[in-house]
């Protein structure tokens, strides 16, 4: 069943399906009514740096992803968790269309956390899959969507996924507009969007502001081409963040030079149990363990994002390196 909205057709399974999913799920599903229960009490400190927040949260029930062992071996040896056969008994589906699932995610950071599965088991990859990202991102706009590349965050890199969060919870929804107009670089501009770069976050990146899907498109793989693929990896390590708003789309696309901090497998007081996937480079920064987030400050995040994000500097020859074509 679709419904009409601006002389387009919309899946009927949009945001409010999504809330109503996540209200049903609380009440049949005792581990999803725990942990946002848990959540609603959770330990948090904010962090103001350089014009932007930080705000880190202190949440044990995702030790499950920051923790998760995703060497080929292990990811070899268990079952795939996003796979619809080895789904919980409890666990409800939506079908989002195009091959998606919609599961509420029961260790959540946000007050409605949803793991957006593709039905095959095929490897986390983005550049065939950016268009159902701008579909998803606009199916639903009451939230914010993301995708961790396979070593960027994913917990499940051998399983297509995306993910989608409650709105302005990420510091960076809010905080997008004002870094670019403050701190960005107008690259390419068209009659139905416009590309940029912007620094001095510490998790520098590019932004697409979009009208159409196909110009969104257009932007990003001029965007995917020009970042290094690595022998070892199978594209561009990247975190990506979409919202959907007044008729626009707003594509954030974080490059990452680094799957993990030194500190990550570190012995003894030195060990910092980060991964940073979308969320934390949005601003969400997750500790799983007590000893972290109590000892966590802003040089430590500083840290962490100088190690595993692109500095000022290499953003800039990024951008300077782009060629474009007339649109």
């Amino acid at each position: 069943m679709e419904r009409k909205e601006d002389n387009a057709l919309i899946p009927a399974v949009d945001s409010a399906a999504a809330a109503a999913l996540l209200e049903r799920q609380k009440l049949s599903w005792p581990l999803v009514a725990t942990n946002y229960k848990a959540l609603e009490e959770v330990k948090v400190k904010d962090f103001e740096l350089d014009g932007f927040r930080i705000r880190v949260q202190f949440n044990p029930s995702r030790i499950v992803s920051s923790g998760a062992k995703v060497d080929p071996r292990s990811i070899r040896e268990r079952k795939c968790f996003l796979c619809r056969a080895n789904l919980p008994e409890e666990q409800e589906t939506l079908d989002l269309g195009g091959g998606y699932l919609l599961l509420c995610n029961p260790y959540p950071i946000f007050t409605g956390h949803y793991t957006i599965p593709s039905l095959q088991h095929t490897p986390q990859s983005i550049l065939p899959r950016f268009n159902d990202f701008l579909r998803l991102i606009r199916q639903l706009d009451g939230y914010t969507v993301f995708y961790n590349g396979p070593k960027c965050g994913a917990s499940a890199p051998d399983h297509v996924h995306f993910q989608a969060g409650t709105r302005s919870q990420m510091p960076i929804d809010d905080e997008i507009d004002s870094q670019v107009r403050t701190h960005g670089r107008l690259l390419s501009e068209c009659p139905a969007g416009s590309l940029w770069e912007y620094m001095h976050y510490l998790r520098n990146g590019f932004v697409i502001k979009a009208k159409t899907p196909e110009v969104a498109a257009s932007y990003f793989r001029l965007l995917y081409r020009s970042l290094e693929i690595r022998p070892d990896e199978t594209e561009p390590m990247m975190n990506l963040i979409g919202l959907y708003r007044e008729g626009e789309w707003t594509v954030i696309m974080i490059p990452r030079k680094l799957h993990r901090p030194w500190q990550y497998s570190a012995e003894g007081e030195e060990r910092f149990l980060s991964s940073p996937g979308a969320a934390d480079l949005g601003g969400l920064f997750i500790t799983s363990r007590q000893e972290d987030f109590g000892k966590v400050t802003p040089e430590i995040v500083r840290d962490i994002f100088r190690q595993v994000c692109y500095s000022d500097e290499e953003i800039e020859r990024v951008g300077q390196s782009l060629v474009f074509s007339g649109k």
